[in-house]
Formats: structure tokens, C-alpha cells, sequence
């Protein structure tokens, strides 16, 4: 008996003449006999009967003259047929330019796995067909394409083409799920950054949940997703007809004040209006002019710009001072740490122990 591991067995899958055989014997009527009644030829029944004809549209009409069975239910008979042999013939589909961009997606295929995408204990081909299905893309070798033109010169040594085009198609699966009734409005921005240090200063497992309750009430969708070597992308935003966003961030091994800085960062792509009206904003670092404007807005709305210009200017950076300052400003100190290195005003490592890496919960 053949059978397909993901499939069904051949010898399950049967073609509708099988079933006008059975009502012909049931009913004493011979093939010929058929064939006067549909008008067609014996010939032509006995081949449709033997599987090697389908049942036509319009014989199928005639089956419903002939043996008062419906239409419908000998196209649907023929329907489920070809879908039932294409499941089984599927394997046959998947060209060697799927095979080679499958390879390329180790990490992606164990992500999904992990968040229960994809079936465990598949072989390569047959993971293939399970990828298809989970990105809703007929040939994986497509995914290439769906990188936008220009995006591969970010770093491109660095660029796996069919890794940053799954990496894509889950962030637009991802925006497909979400469900934001609320419009996003830059008016009301300062409000959502007071409730993000509000966040930032609790203590304890839930931080990315309340993220997610705060961010749909001030109508964005966020969300985050593992990063994957081959695709050095930073965020993915993109704006619904109705002014609801969805912004993923991705997840990278880092520093607690560097996943805070990220976030502002992307807050900063939309409040800047760097998203298209119905479009996607992939923050990919090339864009040096809105990059540098985002950083600006993560920096200034972190710490207010004026209060961080006189602290500097003290130039008292000792840790009980960093901490006061923090407290301040509703921060975590790691956060004004993380400013002061990446300007320099600290060296690398200083006070990293109050720097605690960022794990998404």
C-alpha cells in the first residue's frame, strides 16, 4: 500500500466512477444501458467507470437525468478527487530551487516549530510542504521576492535573501492576526511614553503582555519576533486603512536599555511618519536621515533633553548619582548607563552590572 507520510494512501483515494459503478449494480443497469441514457458512448462510460475519463460538467448534468442524483454531487465527487490525488502527487511539486532555499532555513523552520507553526520529525521535503502552507507562499524559493527592491544592501554579506523574505512573510502573518480597534494618535504620544516607563520601572514576568495591553490601547499592535542570521532587521511596521499600526520588534541577545532604545526608536519611525499610509516600513538601517531622527526621538523621549543636558554638564557620572538622576526621570538607571557608553562619557563595560540583558517574557 503506498503512502505518503503527510498524505493519504493511494489505494483510499477513488475515482468517482467507482461510485456509478456501484449504482449501476445496485440498480441492475447495464453500462450500455447508461450510455443510451446520458447519450454517450458505451465506451466512454466504461472509461469513465475504469478511472481513466473524469466526470464532465456536462455528463455530470446527464448522471441527473439519467439516475436522479444530483449534479452537484458528481462534481464534488470529481472535485474531491483531483484535490485528494494532488495531495498525494504533492510531493512531486517541489522543485530543486525549493530544496536549495530550504536549506537556508534551518532556524526559521526550529522557530516555528517552537511556537508550534510547523509539525515536528518532518524530512526536508515534507517540511516544505508544511512551510508553504504556514507562509502562504506555493514555492519557497519565491520568498526572495518578497524582500522589497533595495533592502539587500544592508550589509549584504550579511543577507540571506530566503531568510529575510520568511522573516517578512511572519511579520505580515503576524499583522494579519492582529485585531486593534483603537486609531493610533500622535497627539496623545507623551501619554503612551509615560505608561511605557511606567512599564519599564515594574518588577516581575509580564512586561511584554502589559507592553502589548498598552501599545493596542494607543492603537498599535506590537509584537516581537527571534532574530535570524541572514535577516539584520531591526523592526517591522506597517499601517492599516485605519490608522491602526503594528509594529514588531526583534529579538536580539542584548541589554535591557538597548531593547527600550529600540522600542522608542520604532515609536519614533511612526510618530515621524516614515510608515505609508497602507504600507510597510521595514527598518533596516538604510534610511540615514530617519534613522538619525528616530534616534533622536528614542533619546530625547527616554530623558528629557534639558534635564540630560545639565546632568552632563555636572559631569558627576558616579553610580549614586546615575541612579538619582534615573529616579528622576522614571527610569531604571541602566537606561541613562547605556546613554553615557554609547556617547562615550563612559567606557565600555562601566557599570554593566547594573545592566541587565534583555529576555522577552
Amino acid at each position: 500500500m503506498a503512502i505518503r507520510k503527510t498524505g493519504i494512501s493511494r489505494d483510499l483515494i477513488f475515482h468517482p466512477g467507482e461510485t456509478i459503478a456501484d449504482i449501476l449494480e445496485e440498480r441492475k443497469i447495464t453500462q450500455a444501458e447508461l450510455a443510451v441514457r446520458t447519450g454517450v458512448s458505451t465506451a466512454y462510460v466504461s472509461n469513465v467507470i475504469a478511472g481513466k475519463k473524469d466526470i464532465s460538467a456536462r455528463f455530470a448534468l446527464a448522471l441527473e437525468y439519467a439516475l436522479g442524483v444530483p449534479k452537484s454531487f458528481w462534481l464534488n465527487l470529481q472535485a474531491n478527487y483531483e484535490a485528494e490525488l494532488l495531495e498525494y502527487n504533492e510531493i512531486g511539486t517541489i522543485a530543486e530551487s525549493e530544496r536549495t532555499a530550504r536549506e537556508a532555513l534551518d532556524e526559521v523552520v526550529m522557530y516555528m516549530r517552537e511556537k508550534g507553526k510547523l509539525p515536528a520529525g518532518e524530512d526536508k521535503d515534507e517540511s516544505i510542504l508544511s512551510i508553504r502552507k504556514a507562509l502562504q507562499i506555493s514555492d519557497i524559493s519565491n520568498l526572495k521576492n518578497v524582500i522589497p527592491y533595495g533592502i539587500l544592501k544592508i550589509g549584504s554579506s550579511t543577507v540571506d535573501s530566503y531568510v529575510l523574505g520568511a522573516w517578512i512573510r511572519i511579520c505580515q502573518m503576524y499583522e494579519d492576526g492582529s485585531n486593534i480597534e483603537n486609531r493610533f494618535r500622535p497627539d496623545k504620544i507623551d501619554d503612551l511614553v509615560s505608561e511605557i516607563k511606567g512599564i519599564m520601572l515594574e518588577s516581575g514576568g509580564s512586561t511584554m503582555e502589559n507592553l502589548k495591553k498598552t501599545m493596542a490601547r494607543h492603537g498599535i499592535a506590537f509584537s516581537t519576533l527571534q532574530s535570524f542570521r541572514g535577516a539584520p532587521v531591526q523592526g517591522y511596521i506597517s499601517q492599516k486603512t485605519d490608522g491602526v499600526f503594528h509594529l514588531l520588534l526583534t529579538e536580539k541577545e542584548s541589554y535591557a536599555d538597548e531593547f527600550w532604545f529600540s522600542l522608542f526608536h520604532e515609536l519614533g519611525h511612526i510618530v515621524n511618519g516614515d510608515v505609508r499610509k497602507s504600507g510597510r516600513y521595514i527598518d533596516d538601517g538604510r534610511d540615514a536621515k530617519k534613522e538619525a531622527a528616530a534616534d533622536l526621538f528614542a533619546s530625547n523621549k527616554l530623558i528629557a533633553p534639558d534635564a540630560y543636558c545639565e546632568f552632563v554638564k555636572n559631569g558627576d557620572f558616579r553610580i549614586e548619582t546615575i541612579r538619582r538622576f534615573a529616579a528622576y526621570q522614571r527610569l531604571m538607571p541602566y537606561i541613562v548607563i547605556g546613554r553615557l557608553q554609547r556617547e562615550k562619557r563612559l567606557d565600555r563595560g562601566q557599570y554593566n552590572d547594573y545592566r541587565p540583558e534583555y529576555k522577552p517574557a
